[in-house]
């Protein structure tokens, strides 16, 4: 099957992700592939560990399951952003989190004679790079990149925001968030690659976020979390 699954940036939301593996499974995708950020912003951090390395082929470190891991939030996050990870490390077993320090930075796909590198940010930064699709001139840097390693695909995630971006015979694809989508679409995003021929199909996912915002508010965490969720952005 050439077909696969990408998602990304779940961040401790239980309930997406689980509405996202039940579509996944709907469209017979044998293998699903994680661009990282298991944790941070949401409540559920252990449960989500555990199945993302249960059901996907490979989950890539993100900087919040970074953070996690080192119990370390670096000094330029954003004050809404610091109790969820503080909360998450709290949490969290010594194994759990040498799980996600164990996270590898980004993972070469071969498949159907084409190359596909994942990874959180980006090239230049694995767990930090924001890369939007209006930025050319990052975009065009990281076709360079892609061309001068030979890699045909090339995913990622980190800012929640689905797009592609394709020149020549070579693409970027971010699948957007299974946690938090920042699109003004609330729904779960994730992406359906087939790496022969590089069709590529956007899904959204409705679920029930009432249990994510009942974390948010039992463990007295910042509102605009909530609000976010249900304004997708």
């Amino acid at each position: 099957m050439t077909t696969i699954a990408v998602i990304s940036d779940v961040h401790a939301n239980l309930s997406a992700f689980q509405a996202v593996l039940t579509d996944i499974h709907r469209h017979k995708v044998s293998k699903i592939y994680c661009l990282g950020d298991l944790v941070g912003y949401y409540t559920e951090p252990v449960p989500t560990i555990h199945l993302a390395i249960a059901r996907c082929e490979v989950v890539i470190k993100g900087n919040h399951d970074q953070a996690a891991a080192l119990g370390d939030v670096p000094l330029y996050y954003r004050n809404v952003t610091q109790p969820p990870i503080e909360f998450t490390t709290q949490g969290l077993t010594v194994n759990e989190r040498k799980i996600l320090h164990g996270l590898p930075l980004m993972y070469t796909l071969y498949l159907d004679n084409h190359r596909a590198m994942m990874i959180h940010g980006g090239p230049e930064y694995p767990l930090d790079q924001y890369m939007y699709p209006e930025d050319e001139e990052d975009i065009q840097s990281t076709f360079d990149f892609m061309d001068l390693i030979e890699i045909d695909v090339l995913f990622l995630g980190h800012t929640h925001i689905p797009f592609i971006r394709q020149r020549d015979n070579r693409i970027i694809c971010n699948p957007g968030a299974v946690g938090q989508p920042r699109d003004g679409d609330n729904r779960a995003s994730y992406v359906l690659f087939d790496m022969e021929t590089f069709n590529t199909k956007f899904i959204r996912v409705s679920y029930d976020p009432t249990q994510t915002i009942e974390g948010i508010k039992k463990h007295h965490l910042s509102i605009e979390l909530a609000e976010r969720l249900l304004a997708g952005k």
